[in-house]
């Protein structure tokens, strides 16, 4: 049985969530293998919202396992208070729920040092959205982190949390200090959080080899997306993890063999949260009209996002880094509106014209898209369950999408419920 990766192609926002939960009908086992409470996965069933930070979108689903792979770092009280919100019942998750020992905790030093260092940058500030991802992922890599498995011992877990605390009493000011870097306090309250979820750590890795063996479908869960990945994104207004479908292999603790198909989330059009480069932005009408019909304000910031018409360069180094087999398409219905659709098929840097991400960040700060506009559709494609009912005008714009970036669009997203997708080619 197949394992499937689903990632963001674009800066994250792409529908993941939705897309997820849709497969997950069909799926065994889904993982959540990078990043924190910092991404925001919104799922609409009937009249009901869902936004996930932590949990695997899957969680809907009864009877799914649901995995917190060794790559997430875990924000204890927000873990609980998303399992309230949900209201999915202990029983259900203490069965279905398996967090990685080996997940690293975002204590309340970390969520302070990224307030001060962002405050710190002024003018420069990257847009991190202050919960303390980048810290909690530097203690990791600085080897003075504190794990999900270390609060299996108190006495272990104290000298962890007294080494992490340590560490960060000469970069924040005395009276920080003394609120977050207690230790008798920070061990006390970690430790009462955490004593729900002793009976569901594990070695996720052996978990999902042995689901493998026996032949359960696997689907592994990105957060973000390609551009903000901290090596290929662009850096340094990135997230501080992989968010491309190499990192699944370090983040769920499997072998690269053991993945067997990639699938893109992409928009129709493009969006971003935050600073950073953002070659295909509309500062225009056009751009706030895309915001408004598409709801475009972060899950979980609530910050606007900047908005644009689809990047093809970008779309093509996404394809590259991830050699997706294929791209779900989400949001079609954003564009019924519109007369025209841009899409950017090169940029214009100085007098070059490149069809490729430049290699110099100074230079995309200053590519100008250059547009090819294709023939709106003005009708509704909400509710639309195949490809042939699609109007001509819809079906010519995803045919040129496939033949501009050589891989096959196989699944088609317009409106918000889970329902509503056109599957051109079963996952399952």
């Amino acid at each position: 049985m197949p394992s499937v990766v689903i990632v963001g192609t674009q800066w994250g926002d792409e529908g993941k969530g939705k897309i997820v939960d849709a497969l997950a009908a069909r799926a065994d086992v889904v993982v959540r293998f990078q990043g924190g409470d910092n991404a925001g996965h919104t799922v609409y069933s009937g009249d009901k919202k869902y936004v996930f930070h932590i949990l695997p979108s899957g969680i809907l689903r009864p009877g799914v396992m649901c995995v917190i792979g060794g790559g997430v770092v875990v924000n204890l009280s927000k873990l609980v208070g998303e399992l309230k919100a949900i209201q999915v019942p202990e029983t259900q998750w203490r069965r279905c729920l398996r967090i990685s020992g080996e997940a690293h905790l975002i204590l309340p030093c970390h969520i302070a040092m990224d307030q001060a260092a962002e405050a710190r940058r002024g003018a420069s500030r990257i847009g991190t959205t202050l919960r303390g991802i980048g810290p909690a992922y530097a203690d990791r890599a600085a080897r003075i982190g504190v794990r999900m498995a270390d609060t299996l011992n108190a006495g272990w877990f104290r000298t962890q949390v007294r080494a992490c605390l340590d560490a960060k009493r000469g970069c924040l000011s005395k009276s920080q200090v003394r609120e977050v870097c207690d230790v008798d306090r920070v061990v006390k309250e970690m430790l009462a959080l955490a004593r729900p979820f002793a009976g569901v750590i594990a070695d996720t890795g052996q978990l999902l080899a042995e689901a493998r063996r026996k032949r359960k479908k696997i689907l592994f869960e990105g957060a973000q997306g390609t551009m903000l990945d901290v090596d290929e994104g662009t850096y340094p207004y990135v997230t501080s993890s992989h968010t491309i479908a190499g990192g699944v292999c370090v983040g769920a603790g499997v072998g690269p063999h053991d993945i067997d198909r990639i699938i893109g989330v992409a928009k129709a059009y493009t969006t971003r949260v935050g600073a950073g480069p953002f070659p295909s932005e509309l500062k225009d009408t056009t751009g706030a009209t895309l915001r408004r019909i598409g709801g475009e304000y972060g899950a979980t910031t609530g910050r606007p996002r900047r908005c644009g018409w689809l990047d093809l360069v970008q779309l093509r180094r996404a394809v590259r880094l991830n050699s997706l087999d294929e791209i779900v398409l989400t949001k079609l219905d954003v564009l019924d509106g519109f007369d025209r659709i841009g899409v950017g098929v090169a940029y214009r840097v100085g007098g070059r014209r490149v069809t490729e991400w430049p290699a110099n960040p100074a230079d995309i700060r200053k590519v100008k898209p250059e547009w090819e506009y294709l023939p709106g559709w003005k009708c509704s494609t909400a509710g639309i369950r195949t490809f042939a009912k699609l109007p001509p005008a819809v079906r010519h714009y995803i045919k040129t999408l496939e033949k501009r970036l050589n891989v096959p669009i196989t699944m088609i997203s317009a409106g918000k419920d889970r329902s509503q997708l056109i599957i051109r080619k079963p996952v399952f």
